[in-house]
């Protein structure tokens, strides 16, 4: 079942058959999600999406928008662990620790460990680029016939941004791995840097560009466009979380959510971001993945005229414009069930401490769980047991990358097409 068309048949009564549009459940409503459910009902497919949202708790809401900007760097390394401790040591730090911790954290970090290792660290490399790469043409692949979706992306690079010698030369070996996987950059001065920048109250060494780096001015409006394309095509959405999986034989036949209702499907597309984890359980993958929260705050009508992309590496947050102002995000929280006024805070303190004073009319702030496997590869694969359910969950940092990627993959496998690039590293059985 897991090759299927949209002119499938189904029985109705004994002898008699009627044609119909295979009827697909994809379980999650994020920018993974919706791009998932766009593409497939571009296929002529039945599509439903099920997700309780809210859009304002999502991490594709939370994102800095930027598409291949640092997009193959495994999170985790050998020398990350010696850092820790300094890291949660300092109230502006990249990382943070907030209790409830969630559930699994200590089976997680040790298989972290395992893949942070140089050999697991190159393999998760190579899959990252396999992925992130390709997310700018997808993406304009995948929008070509929606204009008002397509016009919210714009490709003008991004800037890595060292404000010292040493976190210039602690990033070299990365920008050697992302050169080698075919990353176009170049190096900056530090006149380069403060030339394309507003002005800084903040020192700076250098820098580099990612010269054929993108972003959304806008991922919450992405998200609102692709959800009415998905309804314009005759989707249907259901603002429901779903407790449970019903089987037969080599099939889920239909998923129930909380309000007791079951929905049949002929194929299940899990896409519930982290919220996957559970119901990954329930079909046998125990994945080690945790919900590794960001924020955003985005200063409205700002006096900072930002028009590239910036990422400040070592401080773990991306600055980037958009149609609703400066948008400044990033950080990394486990657990803290959404708690997200600390980084709120941290990431206000790192704008001002990068622009100084500058004025704004208002804020908005988001918070999401990114979902953060072990090895920084996502689960992106037909179902070893069950032939008609579909993984694409775990993208991590790089949902807004890889989303339009992964959509087209899974459509390659749901339709029963070869799929377009090697997905064998990406099975949520590998653990």
């Amino acid at each position: 079942m897991s090759a299927m068309t949209s002119d499938d048949t189904m029985t109705t009564g004994p002898n008699t058959h009627s044609a119909r549009k295979t009827k697909i459940v994809v379980i999650g409503g994020g920018i993974v999600g919706l791009a998932t459910a766009y593409a497939l009902g571009l296929e002529g497919l039945d599509v439903t999406v099920i997700d309780r949202g809210p859009k304002d708790q999502r991490a594709s809401s939370a994102t800095a928008g930027i598409i291949g900007g640092s997009s193959v760097i495994p999170w985790a390394s050998s020398g990350l662990w010696s850092r820790v401790p300094g890291h949660l040591m300092d109230r502006d730090g990249p990382l943070r620790l907030s209790y409830p911790w969630p559930p699994g954290l200590v089976r997680f970090f040790a298989k972290s460990v395992s893949a942070g290792r140089m050999a697991s660290r190159q393999n998760s490399a190579a899959g990252l680029a396999n992925l992130g790469l390709r997310g700018w043409d997808a993406w304009q692949s995948l929008l070509s016939d929606l204009p008002d979706a397509h016009n919210l992306f714009e490709q003008n690079g991004c800037l890595f941004f060292y404000a010292s010698p040493e976190q210039q030369q602690a990033d070299a070996a990365s920008n050697a791995m992302r050169r080698g996987f075919g990353m176009d950059l170049s190096d900056l001065s530090m006149e380069d840097i403060r030339a394309v920048l507003p002005p800084l109250s903040h020192p700076v060494a250098g820098g580099v560009r990612v010269n054929a780096a993108g972003h959304v001015s806008d991922p919450l409006g992405l998200q609102e466009r692709l959800q009415a394309a998905v309804a314009a095509q005759g989707g249907t959405f259901i603002a429901q979380s779903v407790t449970d999986l019903s089987r037969s034989g080599h099939c889920i036949t239909s998923v129930t959510t909380a309000d007791g209702v079951s929905h049949e499907a002929d194929a299940i597309v899990l896409c519930a971001g982290a919220g996957s984890g559970k119901l990954a359980a329930r079909l046998g993958h125990t994945v080690p993945m945790i919900p590794a929260w960001g924020a955003s705050i985005t200063f409205m009508h700002p006096s900072i005229d930002l028009t590239t992309p910036l990422l400040l590496l070592n401080d773990g947050i991306a600055i980037t414009p958009s149609k609703r102002g400066l948008r400044v995000s990033g950080l990394l929280q486990v657990g803290g069930a959404g708690k997200a006024e600390a980084m709120i805070t941290t990431l206000t303190r790192k704008a001002q401490k990068l622009f100084g004073d500058f004025t704004f009319s208002d804020t908005l702030t988001v918070a999401g769980p990114r979902p953060l496997t072990a090895d920084s590869l996502p689960c992106l694969s037909t179902d070893p047991a069950y032939e008609n359910v579909f993984h694409n969950f775990g993208h991590g940092h790089w949902g807004l990358t890889q989303a339009s990627i992964s959509a087209q993959i899974i459509c390659d496998l749901v339709i029963g097409r070869p799929s377009r690039i090697d997905i064998s590293a990406y099975g949520p059985d590998r653990f």
